[in-house]
């Protein structure tokens, strides 16, 4: 997510170190047995603002990263949906840690440039910054 500074999101174009993560569904590894995703094929996804979440207007930025190519360099696949919305009787919690989109990402990340065949991962590092519960 990423507040608007001026508190019109329809003239934020989300530039700057002023992204955080309050949500993330992570691949499930079994030591090296199996991986699994999740979030594959689920047809939307549900989760609850940190309370703390201050009052303003938001982007939000749903990302899902496909890894069938990922052994090498630019394999990953990045889809993306963003979403405006405006947040009422927020608290006094302040995100982070923040980060700049484009510009999180360099391509080599553990969760992001990995082989999920073989050997099949014994762990998954979720790309990007900590998420943030407020």
């Amino acid at each position: 997510m990423a507040k608007a500074p001026t508190g019109n999101v329809t003239a934020f174009d989300g530039s700057g170190q002023v992204w955080f993560k309050v949500y993330q569904i992570s691949a499930v590894t079994n030591g090296g047995t199996s991986i699994t995703f999740p979030a594959q094929n689920l047809a939307g996804v549900s989760f609850t603002i940190p309370k703390t979440l201050p009052t303003g207007q938001y982007l939000v930025r749903m990302e899902a990263i496909a890894l069938h190519v990922a052994e090498t360099y630019g394999g990953a696949q990045f889809y993306l949906s963003c979403g405006q919305i405006a947040v009422t009787g927020g608290g006094s919690g302040t995100p982070g840690p923040l980060v700049s989109i484009p510009g999180v990402y360099t391509g080599y990340e553990p969760g992001i440039l990995i082989n999920i065949y073989s050997p099949i991962p014994a762990n998954y590092t979720q790309p990007g910054p900590a998420v943030w519960t407020g």
